[in-house]
């Protein structure tokens, strides 16, 4: 009797544990969307529908393709444990290259490729870092994009902007119409790739165990050089496709291109619902809801009248803030790295 009783109580205790890991994942999942709406909301309400309006939802359109772009890729990086924050100098110096092999060639076509050579370029040298150099790779990134932005005046010398205008044959302009078409199929036709990648290749469950341990992903017998390889290239699909739709948008290109994108790209994959370390919850849609959601943040706050510097402080509490509660739900389940 007593032993039926105990068998009861422990079947109970199985389920009750099943269905709280379930509540849990479940409100894991919606929580980054509830946070979107709930931040569009709030801004609609405060700025009065400034936010919503037509012209302010097509600017919030353009920041929104950039920063998904290079967040979708940067999914694959930060998912396999690597905290990369150079991914904004890698963006400013593939477009500045790009222009000007634009201008050279007056040549779309031939912007693309180099766009394209020189963010997978960036890419192997950050996978052969991450991979060989046992430093911490976040240091190594915050370097390169202090070497990027010195090379990007280097090819500038003189000139503060580069302008497609100069370019030795005409370049097609783009009116905003035919922009946002391109943005949008291009930013679906990359999401879907990499929905397919991450979940039907092996590649992303070996990037997740990376992310997870690395020492155990080893001991698993993942090749974990060709992994990193991996993840640091299709963070430049990303890297490229957001430089060259910059390019094509604003037909120009600075120092101070995609300026914001590297901090835009964090903040956006810890408010899409991924830990910052990577790992089994590790997801493609954070990039894409994290980027909407920081957009919204960035341009309800600059409605309201605050300041960059504000801006920034504000951006950054509501990071910590983020980090702290999802980091009491995987931080304590995590194996020592």
């Amino acid at each position: 009797m007593e032993k039926d009783l105990n068998a009861k109580l422990e079947e109970a205790g199985r389920k009750k544990t099943a269905s709280t890991k379930i509540d849990a994942r479940l409100v894991g999942n919606i929580a980054p969307y509830a946070g979107l709406v709930l931040v569009v909301v709030v801004f609609a309400i405060l700025t009065k529908g400034a936010l919503l309006s037509v012209s302010n939802l097509q600017g919030m359109s353009s920041t929104v393709i950039l920063t998904a772009m290079c967040a979708i890729g940067a999914v694959f990086v930060f998912g396999a444990g690597y905290f990369d924050m150079s991914i904004g100098g890698a963006v400013c110096l593939a477009a500045v290259l790009g222009a000007q092999a634009m201008i050279a060639t007056g040549s779309f076509f031939v912007g693309f490729l180099a766009v394209l050579a020189v963010s997978i370029v960036l890419a192997l040298l950050k996978s052969i870092l991450a991979a060989y150099v046992n430093v911490p790779f976040f240091i190594f990134t915050i370097i390169l994009s202090s070497i990027f932005s010195a090379l990007v005046l280097v090819l500038m010398g003189n000139e503060t902007t580069i302008y497609l205008r100069n370019a030795v044959k005409p370049l097609r302009e783009f009116n905003f119409t035919e922009m946002s078409i391109i943005s949008v199929v291009v930013l679906a036709a990359f999401f879907i790739f990499c929905v397919v990648v991450f979940k039907f290749t092996p590649l992303g469950l070996k990037a997740k165990n990376m992310g997870g341990n690395i020492i155990s992903a080893k001991q698993s017998g993942i090749d974990t050089v060709k992994t990193t390889v991996k993840v640091f290239i299709m963070s430049a699909l990303g890297v490229a496709l957001a430089a060259f739709l910059l390019l094509l948008r604003t037909r120009t290109a600075s120092a101070s291109t995609a300026g914001t994108v590297g901090t835009d790209v964090m903040v956006a994959l810890v408010l899409g619902g991924m830990p910052l370390s990577g790992g089994p919850r590790t997801k493609i849609s954070a990039g894409l809801v994290g980027a909407v959601t920081i957009t919204v943040l960035n341009s309800g706050l600059a409605i309201l009248g605050l300041t960059t510097g504000q801006i920034q402080i504000a951006r950054g509490l509501v990071f910590i803030v983020v980090v702290l509660v999802s980091s009491l739900s995987y931080r304590s389940k995590l194996l020592p790295r």
